[in-house]
């Protein structure tokens, strides 16, 4: 029985390999690198339904996964009103890959003991990138950082902090486990201090956010809580010790006037790799002394005493230190609130995590505007883009606000905020209610699955976690894990004997309803048709993205200009509301001399999208190409209205329009009038 259960769980162990291979592909940020993961999570759910091997879910879990397809459904019917409908339904495949992904884990896999296999195999993924970026960092240096700051292997330095981020606290779980071998539990240790090494070596602000929520889910739903807050502080500790070698790198970009040198990466990968040699000596002296320890009853109490009193010490301590480093707490709270509103402004601190600058500010606060427009609706799916470059007060192009809440209020409205937030709400009552009278192992692969995705969804709050794949779906996976391992299926006939006079009623009738053979057919087929449909639905969705997606490429890379057009116009076929098909249409028609049917391809553009000052630009260019300075200068004007902060496009507004006043031919009676030598 078990060896037929491990085997049902190996399509979703294959689609967590997937995940974690996704992860080397930018983090599958475009389609290409997503799509094939959706449908492969299609299939397999869309399989798993027809076999009627779906596991039995609670009720929780079913209001999880009502919410989560809703969501994801709420994000399709958005396009139509979006002011793009080709970006709301990429958004909709986007949110059916996460609704798939989490619905694979939780009714897909035959049993908790596969869920915690396949969590660890997610985990010990990671551990093996973050394994491999190291030895990376020693062979190939300068190549995995953009800006002094670590980059890869994401390619974007804030989703790279998240992928590390997200193990740290499930490695901290199997570090304190006592019964493990103490070498296993001194890797794991090692292991979690070289992905919070990697993670801090990015400096990314909202790890910070990320890691102190899962600590919190991994302290509440955990067993060994001071042990696990001992070891998690230890970790910090040793990374903010060498936080000077480690951030060199950083360094000598904000401050030295020539380039991130291999020396200094190299300086900053050998004190991590020293840090981890500690971590593993430590762990592992800590692992036998707790594995040899044989201590009275009264003998552990006091050493726990003195444990929670140390921990107390270090926190004070901590904070007392930070006081006086900042001076004032207020005046340091104002500064850093001035210093966050500052559009593009620095701060002098040593490390970037104690910024507050950037662009934050002016992005959530055009998500805001955007959302009290629309509160209920939203804008839909893909809109913020339209609405920041309208509204922007930097210049920094952007297309989403950096929050998964406020990118949902102001694109999905309150609608789909609130199915987003019944969706994780529902999972933490599954999580909550399940860890009670478990043993300490299960409540171990509970937390530490739980805190991985807490990490992910934290992040998500101030960053754009959701739009890297790789990351997210990561994050989403472990959590569904988690929720699944504490979920236990409902026992068989349990809302039929149970519940109010009202409810037994309709179970009674309902039961008598299922009595009869065609009524018992009936709901049965509506019962098992209606998901798979839905899943087929899906699926069609997501490949004809896929697909528009491939012709597009094609389009690109075609060798000739009748392939080109035909790639293009394939594309246009399969997803008739984007524009890229037809700016690459219009480029290869107005290659070819067809100026008529390069321009009709640009305005059928604009009227799919008509506050795009990008189509606007191409078709001023275009304008311009073709001798009609006027119409050039209109197309760039009406561009730099809905783009003011770009100056580019108001200097070829200007621009065109000088040469189309230098066009115009005058009459000879005026030119004659206003000539000095005309006597």
């Amino acid at each position: 029985m078990s060896d037929r259960f491990t085997l049902a769980a190996a399509p979703a162990a294959l689609l967590a390999v997937l995940l974690l291979a996704a992860t080397l592909f930018e983090g599958a940020f475009d389609v290409r690198h997503w799509a094939p993961v959706a449908l492969f999570a299609l299939v397999l759910l869309a399989a798993t339904l027809l076999a009627g091997g779906a596991r039995p879910v609670s009720r929780p879990i079913k209001v999880a996964l009502s919410a989560v397809w809703g969501f994801a459904a709420w994000t399709l019917l958005s396009a139509a009103w979006a002011d793009s409908p080709a970006l709301a339904w990429e958004g909709g495949a986007l949110a059916v890959l996460y609704a798939a992904l989490v619905t694979v884990a939780l009714v897909a896999v035959p049993g908790p003991r596969q869920m915690n296999m396949i969590g660890a195999g997610l985990v010990g993924g990671v551990v093996l990138l973050a394994i491999l970026t190291l030895l990376r960092m020693h062979a190939e240096g300068t190549e995995l950082f953009v800006a002094g700051r670590l980059d890869s292997p994401v390619g974007y330095r804030n989703a790279t902090a998240a992928l590390f981020a997200l193990a740290f606290w499930p490695l901290i779980g199997l570090a304190v486990t006592r019964g493990r071998n103490p070498s296993l539990r001194a890797a794991a240790f090692a292991s979690a201090v070289l992905c919070l090494g990697l993670a801090f070596i990015t400096q990314s602000r909202g790890v910070i956010v990320a890691l102190a929520a899962g600590g919190v889910v991994a302290l509440v739903l955990g067993t060994e809580r001071i042990r696990r807050a001992f070891l998690g502080v230890l970790a910090l500790a040793g990374v903010l010790v060498l936080s000077g070698p480690l951030l060199i790198a950083y360094r000598t970009f904000e401050d030295g006037p020539g380039p991130v040198t291999s020396g200094d990466i190299a300086s900053a990968t050998n004190a991590l790799t020293f840090l981890v040699v500690d971590a593993f000596i430590v762990g592992l002296v800590l692992a036998l002394l707790d594995g040899g320890l044989r201590a009275s009853v009264d003998n552990l109490a006091r050493a726990r005493r003195i444990a929670v009193a140390g921990l107390a010490i270090g926190a004070v301590g901590l904070f007392a230190g930070a006081i006086l480093s900042a001076g004032n707490p207020i005046d340091f709270a104002r500064e850093k609130l001035g210093e966050f509103q500052a559009v593009e402004s620095r701060s002098a601190d040593f490390s970037r995590i104690l910024s507050t600058g950037g662009q934050r500010y002016d992005l959530w606060r055009v998500a805001a505007d955007e959302f009290a427009g629309a509160p209920i609706a939203g804008e839909g799916e893909g809109s913020y883009a339209f609405a920041y470059y309208a509204d922007r007060d930097t210049d920094r192009n952007l297309s989403n606000p950096h929050s998964l809440p406020l990118r949902l209020l102001a694109e999905l409205g309150v609608v789909g905020t609130l199915l987003f937030a019944a969706f994780v709400a529902a999972l933490g009552v599954a999580l909550f209610r399940g860890v009670r009278g478990r043993t300490v192992l299960t409540r171990h692969a509970i937390a530490g699955l739980a805190a991985a995705g807490t990490v992910v969804l934290a992040q998500s709050l101030v960053d754009w976690i959701w739009f890297v794949p790789g990351v997210m779906g990561i994050g989403l996976f472990c959590l569904a894990l988690a929720a699944g391992i504490a979920s236990p299926p409902p026992a068989p006939g349990a809302s039929i004997v149970r519940g109010r006079r009202g409810t037994r009623v309709l179970a009674k009738a309902s039961a008598a309803l299922r009595a009869r053979p065609r009524a018992r057919t009936a709901l049965a087929g509506l019962g098992e048709g209606l998901p798979v449909a839905g899943v087929a639905t899906a699926a069609i969705l997501v490949l004809g993205l896929f697909v528009s997606d491939y012709f597009v490429r094609e389009a690109r890379t075609a060798r000739s200009a009748e392939a080109s057009l035909a790639a293009a116009r394939s594309a246009s076929d399969v997803n008739p509301w984007a524009v890229t098909p037809l700016y690459l249409e219009a480029a290869t028609l107005e290659d070819e001399g067809d100026v008529a049917g390069a321009r009709a391809a640009l305005e059928r553009a604009l009227a799919l999208e008509p506050s795009n000052f990008a189509t606007l630009g191409l078709l001023g260019d275009l304008e311009s190409r073709s001798g009609d300075r006027a119409a050039a200068s209109r197309d760039y004007r009406r561009a730099a209205e809905l783009n003011p902060r770009d100056v580019g496009l108001e200097e070829l507004a200007r621009k065109a329009r000088r040469q189309a006043r230098d066009q115009t031919v005058l009459p000879d009676a005026f030119i004659d009038a206003t000539d000095p030598s005309s006597g």
